[in-house]
């Protein structure tokens, strides 16, 4: 898959490939005029134009038909993405021919609009730049939007297989913590001391065994968002506090926090126990991640999430939230990882050492919070979660 360096806002670089050096200086003089400035490379070959997009990415690219060692379409074909109908950049193609089939192909491979030669003037360079753009960015927002979805897809499937496990698995638990407490009950009746004591360790060690089993089947109850939330109205600054202090035992002199939050968040309801358990799982994850030790910044700030952001995140509704974000210093993850961290048993710890499950109840709190949490991480470059919680519009408030 192509990857998109694209970056929207104002365009500052523009790529032109055309072997024509009065047609390069047209588009040079037309983009680099005010109130536009911006700074236009040159290249006069496909080849040559290949190494300079391997080495940086632009924010728009006119692309010649006819270049000296292949012709457009070709050039298009060893970037286009076919899954994503994508080019790295907006392309419009320059041509002398105003052949229908030429156009068309050009929009199939990459394209987003095209200009005549003999047409060419500032203006029809400076529109078609504006119109490639926005094509680019509606099918960027459309492909970012249908990842969205086919994960929250996915999350939904993934909760309800679970779901269904630990309604039958809780079944299965309660017939045997019940028969368990049977059992010790009439050993406790027998007159025969030694039987009793040979046999008594053995049920307490399956009744530990089922309670575990219960333990286990709370945490995917909560991932599935079935468990009863005990909300109550707060300030997210004094939960964070308090939890702060428990963080540092936690964690050990070896990592660092520094918390930095917002003036006056707005109120939220939620569950505290488990948002503490979430800042705690997270920060633990993240401690696993800095095994030379590091730092943890805790931030808070009121947000306000508009319908074209949502387009983009088509599983979060437009609305006013708090945002918590913790951020780490350490090795960061592969993007295969940080697609999958919130599945149920999912985990990249050796066996023995992890459940896979404490990043999924922290998915399935804060969606049945009515939240949303995002991940960004890079190798090398730590991880950051940002949580969003809605604001609660009750004036009430414990602070």
């Amino acid at each position: 898959m192509t990857e998109h360096v694209y970056s929207r806002g104002k365009v500052k670089d523009v790529l032109v490939i055309d072997d024509d050096a009065t047609d390069r200086m047209a588009i040079r003089r037309a983009l680099s005029r005010p109130p536009h400035e911006i700074n236009v490379f040159e290249a006069a070959t496909g080849d040559e134009a290949a190494r300079m997009l391997s080495e940086r990415g632009f924010d728009c690219i006119f692309l010649d038909y006819r270049l000296p060692d292949m012709d457009g379409i070709t050039f298009l074909k060893r970037f286009y993405d076919i899954d994503t109908d994508l080019a790295p950049s907006p392309v419009v193609m320059l041509t002398g021919q105003g052949s229908e089939g030429v156009m068309t192909d050009a929009l199939r491979w990459g394209a987003h609009d095209y200009i005549i030669k003999d047409n060419i003037s500032a203006d029809s360079i400076v529109i078609a730049l504006a119109k490639a753009r926005e094509i680019y960015e509606l099918r960027l927002n459309r492909m970012h939007a249908e990842e969205k979805l086919r994960h929250a897809q996915k999350m939904d499937a993934v909760g309800q297989l679970t779901s269904g496990i630990a309604h039958d698995f809780n079944n299965l638990l309660t017939v045997i913590l019940g028969n368990t407490h049977l059992l010790m009950r009439k050993m406790q009746n027998l007159s025969n001391a030694e039987a009793t004591a040979m046999i008594s360790p053995k049920v307490e060690a399956i009744e530990t065994a089922a309670r575990k089993g219960a333990d286990l089947v709370r945490h995917l109850m909560v991932f599935t968002r079935q468990r009863e939330l005990k909300e109550e109205i707060i300030v997210l600054n004094s939960c964070i506090n308090s939890t702060i202090g428990l963080l540092r035992r936690t964690l050990g002199e070896r990592v660092e926090i520094d918390a930095k939050l917002a003036e006056d968040t707005w109120p939220v309801c939620i569950d505290v126990n488990l948002f503490e358990n979430a800042l705690i799982n997270i920060a633990v994850n993240a401690r696993d991640a800095m095994p030379k030790g590091g730092k943890i910044w805790i931030s808070t700030q009121n947000v306000n999430v508009d319908d074209e952001y949502t387009r983009v995140h088509p599983d979060m509704s437009a609305d006013n939230y708090v945002m918590v974000s913790i951020s780490d210093s350490g090795t960061g993850m592969p993007e295969e990882v940080r697609q999958r961290i919130f599945e149920p048993f999912y985990t990249t710890k050796p066996a023995g050492e992890g459940t896979g499950l404490g990043l999924s109840m922290v998915y399935g709190f804060i969606k049945q919070s009515g939240g949303h949490v995002q991940v960004e991480s890079e190798l090398g470059q730590g991880t950051t979660f940002h949580i969003y919680l809605p604001r609660h519009t009750s004036p009430a408030a414990n602070v």
